[in-house]
């Protein structure tokens, strides 16, 4: 028997694509922003697509499944925003998930997946949090949370809190995967990039301090080619580049500007080159190279990749989790 699933806040598809592996089947999404709808289009169809404001929608559009997944918007908890919590119009968008399942009634799903940034356990010292898994358990959903960093799969540090409910309870959750160390950039960065030309390259390594030019200068001089993650930060009001002691990416960021893009450096033997991550990168980096972008800019999709969930973790979570759990139910 398929299991059936409603995802809300869908983006491009990603958890789509972590739980199809698993035998589930969507049958509903839904999001608001147009780019990422045709992206979804793009790799899935239309049919199953619905583009409104979660606000505007009832129990009633929403048809019988088993489980319903929520990766609302981290605006409002992530440490890198205004920690406004569920008292901001973003990430308390996922009040309106739960009001949709009390308006399912009979019909809401056996299980439920929530998704945001590991900042959501904290917001508001722990409220918000907490104000949600009561409100699950209203309706009785017993959960727990989960933290899993992309790390164990990809080579991108990105740990992710999920929230698993299941009807009726206890609600167990496995053991996450550990991070794994064999994992490096070099294994998905592309071999053909618009390196850095002499004057722009100059202009990064001049803003490195003294212990990025360090950490730098190791790698240059080590007869290994090395693929190091970077990433701009505002020191001291001015912007300088700063550069991952491991070799692999930070979390991607939605672009919306050039801070929160990654570049990538290539050193040893006694080089130093620079670049851009592009589109085929920031793909891989979430387990999605494998879908298809042409339907919006590389910008826009780029954005949209930032904005997503790491598929071979949501995938994880189908195999040693959603299934099992449905299976005891």
């Amino acid at each position: 028997m398929p299991i059936y699933a409603a995802e809300f806040f869908s983006g491009m598809g990603l958890v789509r694509a972590g739980l199809e592996p698993c035998g589930v089947q969507t049958i509903f999404a839904n999001d608001v922003d147009r780019t990422k709808a045709a992206l979804y289009r793009g790799n899935w169809g239309k049919e199953e697509l619905r583009v409104a404001d979660i606000r505007d929608l009832t129990g009633d559009d929403v048809p019988t499944v088993d489980v319903a997944t929520s990766s609302f918007p981290c605006v409002d908890t992530s440490v890198a925003g205004d920690r406004a919590g569920l008292y901001g119009e973003q990430s308390g968008l996922v009040l309106e998930f739960v009001r949709i399942l009390a308006e399912m009634g009979d019909r809401s799903p056996q299980a439920v997946l929530l998704e945001n940034v590991p900042g959501f356990l904290t917001s508001n010292d722990g409220l918000d949090f907490d104000r949600v898994k009561h409100l699950l358990l209203d309706l009785g959903y017993a959960s727990q949370p989960l933290c899993v960093d992309a790390a164990a799969f990809v080579p991108q540090s990105r740990t992710r809190v999920f929230v698993l409910g299941i009807k009726g309870g206890p609600c167990h959750v496995p053991d996450p995967p550990e991070r794994r160390s064999d994992l490096r950039l070099f294994d998905i960065a592309s071999r053909r990039g618009k390196w850095w030309n002499g004057e722009r390259k100059e202009q990064f390594l001049a803003s490195l301090s003294d212990l990025q030019a360090e950490r730098l200068e190791r790698h240059r001089v080590n007869r290994r080619i090395s693929y190091l993650g970077a990433y701009r930060r505002t020191r001291e009001k001015r912007p300088v580049w700063e550069i991952r002691s491991d070799e692999i990416a930070g979390a991607l960021r939605t672009t919306g500007g050039g801070s929160s893009r990654q570049a990538i450096v290539r050193a040893g033997r006694g080089k130093v080159d620079v670049r851009w991550m592009d589109l085929r990168e920031y793909a891989r980096l979430q387990g999605a190279g494998h879908l298809r972008y042409r339907a919006v800019s590389e910008r826009q999709a780029m954005y949209a990749l930032g904005d997503a969930v790491c598929i071979p973790v949501i995938q994880w979570i189908g195999e040693n989790w959603l299934c099992p759990a449905l299976d005891c139910c």
